[in-house]
């Protein structure tokens, strides 16, 4: 993301930028409208032409004038540590941690083992806010392979200190690691979003996806893209920073829940159940 030159201010004239800021929320209006969109995106849209309509008012204006606030945009880069902008707004990097080999061989095997063997008891994956052709895959829950979590728990557990030290966070006490087995075959994805958008989901601090797949490798895509984002009391907006992370088999990556990301559209040819990309992903919650 470019900074926007400190010359800018001075040629806009007051009457031009208060007309882009009536555009700008005459857009925003018409997509708060669209049933598409995931309600937590229109609330996120909603909070932004309010944001938008208190930067009307005559004393932001002078201060645009000044150039304090169009100068101030803010340079964002991977591995950077969160900024907080003004007004509560914090801006999260794409950060991230990936851990080649994180199982043994026989535990990756293992993994798979429990996929395939309990393919007819996996469900369809759905949302909390229930919206439609947002999320295409299904899932197998924790309370099905009891001793796999368990064994997966107490891994994750020994690794998150480090976790949280590379991420820059400050420890905290962790009341519950959740975990579900996630399968993606072909045409399967699921759109933006962040781990901890509702008060179902608010106490959650760190998310993990332990990536595991049939070898040789018989799909393609399936990247996590995960985005630099606006944090605003509790409303998260992506920026137009990403990060793309290949899912390599027996490697976990963790990351901020706050921060938006998305599964990419996954291609696998045969559609076989085997065939596909597989996960054991969650969420560490604090108490």
């Amino acid at each position: 993301m470019n900074t926007i030159p400190s010359t800018t201010p001075s040629l806009i004239s007051t009457d031009q930028l208060q007309n882009l800021i009536n555009q700008s929320i005459k857009t925003l209006e018409t997509l708060l409208q669209d049933e598409k969109i995931n309600p937590s995106e229109r609330a996120n849209i909603a909070l932004k032409i309010l944001e938008m309509a208190e930067c009307s008012s005559v004393t932001l204006m002078e201060s645009l004038k000044s150039s304090s606030l169009l100068s101030s945009t803010p340079e964002i880069s991977p591995n950077s540590t969160p900024k907080v902008v003004e007004n509560n707004i914090t801006i999260l990097p794409a950060n991230y941690v990936q851990i080649e080999n994180f199982l043994t061989p026989q535990e990756n095997r293992e993994a798979l083992k429990i996929a395939l063997k309990q393919s007819s008891k996996f469900v369809d994956s759905k949302t909390t806010t229930k919206a439609i052709n947002y999320r295409k895959s299904s899932i197998l829950y924790a309370t099905l392979f009891p001793g796999f979590y368990e064994l997966l728990r107490k891994k994750l557990m020994a690794t998150i200190p480090s976790v949280l030290t590379q991420l820059n966070f400050s420890p905290f006490t962790v009341s519950q690691v959740e975990m579900q087995l996630t399968a993606h075959n072909d045409g399967c994805f699921y759109k933006i979003h962040n781990d901890s958008g509702s008060p179902e989901t608010d106490t959650r601090v760190i998310s993990y996806v332990y990536y595991f797949h049939k070898q040789p490798k018989n799909f393609s895509g399936g990247n996590l893209r995960l985005y630099a984002t606006e944090w605003n009391n509790s409303y998260a907006l992506n920026e137009r920073e990403f990060i793309d992370i290949e899912p390599h088999n027996n490697s976990i990556v963790f990351f901020d829940s706050r921060c938006k990301h998305e599964v990419m559209p996954v291609s696998c040819p045969s559609r076989r159940f085997e065939d596909g990309r597989f996960t054991l992903n969650g969420w560490f919650r604090a108490g």
